[in-house]
């Protein structure tokens, strides 16, 4: 035991508590960074239409008395080097998040400026390189004039270097079709940290004990709880998925945190959902986002997502959500399945059709 009221507890990580500031008990202990401060964040998502002139330095069109010209631009990886060169900046880093690194041909976008994600090539490396952008003309030592964003203008030097504290963070989705492939010399620039499906992460969102949740067999699958099925969904999918498609097509747990185990009354009381809503709950998000996903990645392997649904073997009684489509006059009968929304069927044949796939 410790004295919480004179002497809260000290931790490094999660969230500390004291128990005598009734206003605000909870407060996070304070984290070492490593990263020059004040740190200034940017925000961006690469698409198809996005260009080396929005993540370096473009060219546009600018009307004067003179007439017209190309003014150039600087993007927002050019404009973080910029900032950290301004002497009237109150930043020490800069720090751009970009969303969907995949999504646009992310070795065209950085184009040279790719060798300075490499801090052996920034200042303060091994081997500094000056910038080099063919696209200015330079005159007495000094570029033409660089339209900033915020409006500010600035000129580069000549033999001007990256700074050091510029860094770089990416998320992507490895197995979208529709993403363009990073190539490997822009891949080893990075640290890859994968997110992978997280079984615990479920089981304490849903406050389960997973030493108590059992094996389904023959015996006791009818009478798992809607939160212990979709624990035990998701790893049955995600084994299924990475023994016939690869890991990489797992599942996220996050698909399934909108099952709620509690809910907010109407007097702002937390209580436990009903069951039944539970399961209505866990069919629709079946419905909205576990079996499209599905669809997407077995594409061309109907038998495989049949397979995956034990549409040949459903549990003996009662009714199954999943069949096969059959013509009206009964006559004809197709290996595909039968459109179905899970969530509008009765709800005992959504708990058997759901818990059925668990095994």
């Amino acid at each position: 035991m410790f004295d919480a009221l004179n002497n809260p507890p000290e931790a490094q990580r999660g969230i500390l508590l004291d128990i005598a500031d009734a206003e605000a008990p909870f407060s996070r202990p304070d984290q070492v960074i490593t990263i020059p401060q004040p740190v200034k964040v940017v925000w961006t998502t690469f698409h198809q239409s996005y260009g080396y002139e929005d993540l370096v330095l473009g060219l546009r069109p600018e009307i004067t008395a003179a007439g017209t010209r190309l003014q150039p631009w600087a993007g927002i990886f050019l404009d973080a080097a910029l900032e950290l060169a301004d002497p009237e900046s109150e930043y020490e880093s800069v720090v751009i998040f970009i969303d969907e690194i995949n999504r646009g041909n992310a070795a065209r976008i950085f184009g040279e400026f790719m060798t300075f994600l490499d801090f052996d090539y920034r200042d303060g490396g091994s081997v500094p390189l000056p910038l080099p952008l063919r696209q200015l003309t330079y005159e007495d030592g000094k570029s033409e004039e660089i339209r900033r964003p915020g409006g500010k203008t600035t000129t580069i030097p000549e033999g001007f270097t990256f700074p050091r504290h510029v860094y770089i963070v990416s998320t992507m989705n490895s197995v979208d079709r529709a993403a363009v492939p990073i190539d490997s010399a822009l891949a080893r620039r990075f640290d890859r940290i994968e997110m992978r499906p997280d079984l615990d992460v479920l089981a304490e969102h849903w406050s389960l004990d997973e030493t108590a949740i059992p094996t389904p067999t023959e015996h006791n699958w009818e009478t798992l709880s809607p939160f212990e099925t979709g624990y035990l969904l998701l790893d049955r999918l995600n084994v299924a998925i990475a023994s016939g498609l690869g890991p990489e097509f797992e599942l996220g747990h996050g698909l399934l945190t909108p099952v709620l185990a509690n809910k907010t009354a109407a007097d702002g009381t937390t209580q436990p959902t009903e069951e039944k809503d539970a399961w209505r709950s866990l069919a629709k998000t079946w419905d909205d986002v576990i079996f499209p996903q599905l669809e997407d990645r077995y594409s061309g392997r109907p038998e495989q997502l049949m397979d995956l649904l034990h549409v040949d073997t459903p549990p003996a009684p009662g009714g199954y959500a999943w069949t096969l489509r059959t013509a009206k006059g009964g006559t004809v009968e197709a290996r595909t399945l039968a459109p179905v929304r899970v969530s509008e069927l009765e709800i005992d044949v959504i708990k058997r059709s759901i818990r059925w796939l668990t095994r």
